[in-house]
C-alpha cells in the first residue's frame, strides 16, 4: 500500500509540474526605482491578492529588473522595500511592456546621525504577509488555530512553531518583541478580531548591525493590529455545566498597552475545565529557551500528562497564569524590557494499562490502575536592558530567574492485588545572567562578545510504599546541579553583500553536574570544551547558500571515565527556484549532545517497576541528516509540496534497568549502536474556482531502525514503520457556509526477531460553519479508532457566536463532547512491548460566555 501510495504521489507531482507550464499565466517584466534619484533598488517583495483580497502568491525582489510568472486576470499587487512606502496598484494581466515603479524614500524617519525605522525589526526580502480574513475559519477560536494554515508554518502540538523547517524564534506585536520565547502566551490567549494581518519574517534579528549586514538566519512572525490605539482590553468570561453540575469556569483578560514610550502585554487567565493557557506544556517544567540547549534531561519524570488532544479534554484543572511583560523606551539610545509569569494549577486523572512484555526467553503480562494529581507552580522573572548610543556600538545584558515547584501524587494497584503509592515533590531553581556585545568594526563587518551563565538546582524529594504483601517503603532524596559558563567571540564580514557573508567564531564552554543522594556518593560530570568555527553564506544569484565547519576539542570526566577528544561538525544548506520550482537541500554531520544525559554511577528507582543503573556514555554519539524538500509555493491553483529526510545516529551506551511484574524480574541491558530514519512526506493540493473547493492529499511515510544488544549480548535488529493518509477538503470562500472535511488512517509496526507488534489508527474530523451578518456558529464531529478491532469513539460538539451592534461584545453558547464520551483506549508499541492504555475523558460541558473588546 505504502510504495503505491507514493508512486502515484510522485507521478501526480511530475504530471502537475509539466501541467503547470500550460496554465493560462504570463511572464511579467518589472523595475524598481528610486522616486528621487531613479537608481535601481535592489531589494523588496511583491504580493499579489485577487480582486476578493485574498492572496495569491508572493516573489522576493532580489535584481534590478524583475521577471515573475503571474496567472492573467486583474490582480492588486503591493510592492513593499526598506525605507521606502509601499506601493499599491491594480493591474490587468497580462502585461506585454516592462514597467516601472517609482519608490517614495521614508524620509520622515531619516534623522541627522542615526535612521530610525518605523518598526523594530529588520529583515532581508523574505517576508509572507496574509490578511487574517483570508485564512479565517469560524470554528478559530485562536491565533494558534489560524498559523496552522499560514503556508509554511508548522504548529506542535505544544503550541510551539517552526517557520520554513525552522524552529521561530518569537512572536511580535506591531513589531515589538514582547513575548521572547514564550510567544504561545500570545498565539493561545489573544482575540483573533484583534489582528488584521500576520507576517513571516526570514533572517530576522532585534539587532540592527546584524540586520544591516543580512548574517541572520532565525525567523520570527508578526502580528499587526487592525486597529492603531495606545490602550486596547479584550477578554472572556464562561460559565460551564461538565457532567451535569454548575461547576466549570473559564476567564481571561489580556491588556496591551501600545505608546511611544512603553508597551505592555498582561495577562491574566483562570480556568477548571481542561484548558492549558499558559506556556508551560508539563513534559519539561523549564521554558523552551535557547539558554537551555546544553541542559541534559533530568532522569525522574515531572508527574502527569495534560495532552487534551484534538478535542479529547483528559483533565479538569484549576490553573492560575499571570503574564506581565513590559518595554521601556526610557531614552532613544536605552530600552529597558521586564517579564514576570507566574502559574498555579492543579489537575488529576486516572489511567489504566495493560501490557505485554516480550523479552528473548522470557515473557509475561502486566498490568495498573493508577490515579494521578499533579500541582505544579511556578514564577520567573526577566530583566533585559538593551543600550545603542549610536549605530556602531549595542549593549545588552539579560538576567533570568526561574523557579518552580511540582508535586505529583500517585496511588497504583499493580497486576489487580498489590498497591503502591508515592509522592514526588521537585524544586527547581534556575539563575542565568547574559551579556551580548556588537561592535561595527567597518561599513561590512562588525564584532560580538557574548558571555553566559547558568546555574540550576532540582532538589526532589521522592517517598514510596508497596502495600500488601511486599510492606516495603523507599525514600529517596535527589539534588541535581549543574553550573555552565560559556563565552563566544564572533567576527562578522560581509565581502560580497549579500552574495558572500562570512563569521568566525571562538567559543570556550564548561559545565560541571553532579547527582546527589544522602550518604551515597556523588555522581559527577566535567566538560571542558573549545570550538572553532566558520560559516559561508549569501545569496548567489537565487541560489541562497549556507555552509559551517567546527573544530571541537572536547575533555570529559565522567565518574571514572575520563578522555580528550577532537570532533569536527558540518552543515550546508542550499535553497533556491529551479524550472519555476522550490528547493531546499539540508545536510548537516554533528556530535549528539544527549551524551550528557548518561553520567549516573548508582540505583534509581523512578516507579513503581523500573530501575535505572549505571546509565552511561562510553562514546560520543554522532547524528547525520539529510533533508530534501521540492514546492510550488509560487503558484496558487495547484499546489505540491515533497520532502524526503534521513537520519543516521552512531553512539554507545549503557542503560540497564529492571522490568519486572514484581514476582519475577527481568534485567534489561541496553546498548545502542546505531540507528537510522527515513521520513517522506507528500502534499497535494488542488483549488478548484468553479467550485469554491479545496481538494488535498497529505501522505507520511517513515522507516526507523536501530540494533541493541539486551540480555548478556544477544543481538537485535529492530525495524519500525509508520505510514499515513490525509484526504481533505475544503469550501473556500463562500461567504455564508463553509465546511472541512478530513480523513486520516495511520498504521504502526515494530519488530524483531522476537517481537512483532501492529496498529491502526482512523480519525475523521467534519466542520461545518455558517456565517451571516453578526451570527457565526459550526457544528464538528470528531471520530476516532485508536487502535485495530476498538470501538469508534465520536465526539460531536457545535457553537454560536453573536456579535453586538457595535462589535465591542460577543455573546457565545459552545457544547462540547455533547455523546458524553467517558474514556479512550489507544496502543503504544516500542522494541519489547505492545501496552494498551485507558484515559478517563471529561464527559458532556456546555458553556455560556461573553467577550468583550474595548
Amino acid at each position: 500500500m505504502t510504495k503505491q501510495l507514493f508512486t502515484s504521489l510522485s507521478f501526480c507531482v511530475v504530471f502537475f509540474c509539466s501541467w503547470q507550464g500550460m496554465a493560462q499565466n504570463s511572464m511579467y517584466r518589472f523595475q524598481l526605482l528610486d522616486g528621487a534619484t531613479g537608481k535601481p533598488i535592489h531589494r523588496g517583495i511583491i504580493t499579489y491578492e485577487d480582486t476578493l483580497g485574498n492572496f495569491v502568491k508572493f516573489t522576493k525582489i532580489d535584481s534590478s529588473i524583475s521577471k515573475d510568472e503571474v496567472p492573467n486576470k486583474v490582480l492588486k499587487l503591493s510592492i513593499n522595500s526598506i525605507n521606502y512606502h509601499t506601493y499599491s496598484d491594480v493591474i490587468h494581466f497580462p502585461v506585454r511592456e516592462t514597467q516601472y515603479f517609482f519608490m517614495k524614500k521614508d524620509t520622515a524617519y531619516q534623522l541627522t546621525e542615526v535612521i530610525v525605522r518605523p518598526k523594530n525589526y529588520h529583515y532581508l526580502p523574505d517576508t509572507v504577509s496574509i490578511k487574517v480574513k483570508d485564512l479565517r475559519l469560524s470554528t478559530d477560536k485562536k491565533i494558534e488555530d489560524l498559523l496552522r494554515r499560514f503556508p509554511g508554518v508548522k504548529v506542535e502540538e505544544s503550541g510551539r512553531m517552526t517557520y520554513r523547517n525552522k524552529p521561530v524564534e518569537t512572536v511580535l506585536l506591531d513589531g515589538d518583541n514582547l513575548m521572547e520565547s514564550n510567544y504561545t502566551m500570545a498565539t493561545k490567549n489573544i482575540n483573533i478580531d484583534e489582528i488584521e494581518e500576520i507576517e513571516a519574517y526570514d533572517h530576522f534579528s532585534e539587532n540592527s548591525i546584524v540586520a544591516g549586514l543580512g548574517s541572520s538566519q532565525s525567523v520570527a512572525l508578526n502580528l499587526k493590529f487592525a486597529r492603531n490605539f495606545s490602550y486596547t482590553q479584550f477578554g472572556e468570561a464562561n460559565m460551564a455545566v461538565v457532567e451535569d453540575q454548575l461547576n466549570g469556569y473559564s476567564i481571561k483578560s489580556n491588556s496591551i498597552i501600545n505608546t511611544k514610550y512603553v508597551k505592555t502585554f498582561a495577562l491574566l487567565t483562570t480556568n477548571n475545565v481542561g484548558d492549558n493557557q499558559s506556556s508551560i506544556n508539563y513534559s519539561d517544567y523549564r521554558d523552551m529557551s535557547p539558554m537551555y540547549e546544553n541542559l541534559p534531561s533530568f532522569p525522574l519524570n515531572y508527574g502527569g500528562s495534560f495532552p487534551n488532544e484534538g478535542k479529547l479534554k483528559l483533565n479538569r484543572n484549576k490553573q492560575l497564569n499571570v503574564n506581565v511583560n513590559n518595554i521601556f523606551k526610557i531614552h532613544r539610545k536605552l530600552t529597558l524590557k521586564l517579564f514576570t509569569t507566574y502559574l498555579n494549577d492543579e489537575f488529576s486523572n486516572q489511567n489504566a494499562n495493560h501490557t505485554e512484555i516480550k523479552l528473548p526467553g522470557y515473557s509475561f503480562i502486566t498490568s495498573d490502575v493508577y490515579d494521578f494529581h499533579t500541582l505544579p507552580k511556578k514564577w520567573g522573572q526577566s530583566v533585559n536592558l538593551k543600550y545603542q548610543p549610536n549605530g556602531y556600538v549595542i549593549m545588552e545584558g539579560k538576567y533570568y530567574l526561574n523557579r518552580g515547584e511540582i508535586q505529583y501524587v500517585t496511588n497504583q494497584t499493580i497486576n489487580t492485588e498489590l498497591g503502591f503509592e508515592s509522592n514526588q515533590k521537585s524544586l527547581i531553581k534556575d539563575y542565568y545572567v547574559e551579556t551580548l556585545s556588537t561592535i561595527k568594526t567597518g561599513e561590512n563587518s562588525a564584532f560580538q562578545l557574548l558571555i553566559q551563565n547558568l546555574a540550576s538546582q532540582n532538589e526532589v524529594d521522592l517517598r514510596m510504599a508497596y502495600q500488601n504483601p511486599l510492606n516495603l517503603k523507599i525514600n529517596q532524596n535527589l539534588l541535581h546541579q549543574y553550573q555552565e559558563n560559556k563565552s563566544t567571540g564572533k567576527w562578522i564580514k560581509v565581502w560580497i553583500p549579500r552574495i558572500l557573508i562570512a563569521e568566525t567564531s571562538y567559543e570556550n564552554f564548561r559545565l560541571t553536574q553532579s547527582l546527589l543522594r544522602v550518604q551515597k556518593e556523588a555522581s559527577r560530570f566535567e566538560e571542558e570544551r573549545s570550538t572553532v568555527r566558520q560559516e559561508f553564506k549569501g545569496n548567489l544569484d537565487g541560489w541562497v547558500y549556507r555552509m559551517s565547519v567546527e573544530n571541537a576539542r572536547i575533555k570529559v570526566y565522567n565518574n571514572n571515565l575520563s578522555g580528550s577528544f577532537q570532533r569536527f561538525n558540518f552543515d550546508a544548506a542550499i535553497n533556491s527556484k529551479l524550472f519555476k520550482q522550490s528547493f531546499s537541500i539540508d545536510y548537516s554531520r554533528r556530535i549528539n549532545p544527549t551524551y550528557r544525559n548518561y553520567y549516573l554511577n548508582d540505583t534509581l528507582y523512578i516507579d513503581s517497576r523500573n530501575q535505572r543503573i549505571d546509565s552511561i556514555q562510553i562514546g560520543f554519539p554522532v547524528v547525520e541528516k539529510w533533508n530534501f524538500n521540492l514546492s510550488n509555493y509560487f503558484l496558487s491553483k495547484v499546489h505540491y509540496e515533497l520532502s524526503y529526510s534521513v537520519n543516521h545516529s552512531e553512539g554507545d551506551f549503557f542503560n540497564n534497568n529492571l522490568v519486572s511484574n514484581l514476582f519475577s524480574l527481568q534485567k534489561n541491558q541496553w546498548l545502542q549502536i546505531q540507528s537510522s530514519q527515513q521520513l517522506l512526506q507528500g502534499e497535494l493540493a488542488f483549488y478548484s474556482k468553479e467550485l469554491g473547493i479545496t481538494f488535498k492529499t497529505k501522505g507520511a511515510y517513515s522507516i526507523y531502525k536501530f540494533a541493541n544488544l539486551i540480555n548478556d549480548g544477544i543481538l537485535r535488529n529492530n525495524l519500525s514503520t509508520n505510514q499515513s493518509l490525509t484526504l481533505s477538503v475544503k469550501s473556500g470562500y463562500i461567504k455564508a457556509f463553509n465546511f472541512y472535511q478530513a480523513f486520516t488512517i495511520e498504521q504502526s509496526d515494530f519488530q524483531n526477531q522476537f517481537t512483532d507488534f501492529k496498529n491502526t489508527l482512523y480519525r475523521n474530523e467534519m466542520q461545518l460553519y455558517f456565517v451571516k451578518n453578526r451570527v457565526n456558529s459550526f457544528l464538528q464531529l470528531n471520530s476516532y479508532q485508536f487502535y485495530s478491532g476498538g470501538p469508534f469513539l465520536h465526539f460531536f460538539g457545535m457553537g454560536f457566536d453573536l456579535k453586538s451592534k457595535n462589535s465591542q461584545l460577543t455573546y457565545s453558547i459552545n457544547l462540547h463532547n455533547l455523546l458524553d464520551v467517558r474514556e479512550r483506549n489507544f496502543y503504544v508499541i516500542n522494541d519489547y512491548s505492545r501496552s494498551e492504555f485507558k484515559n478517563n475523558l471529561v464527559g458532556r460541558m456546555i458553556s455560556l460566555g461573553i467577550l468583550f473588546s474595548l
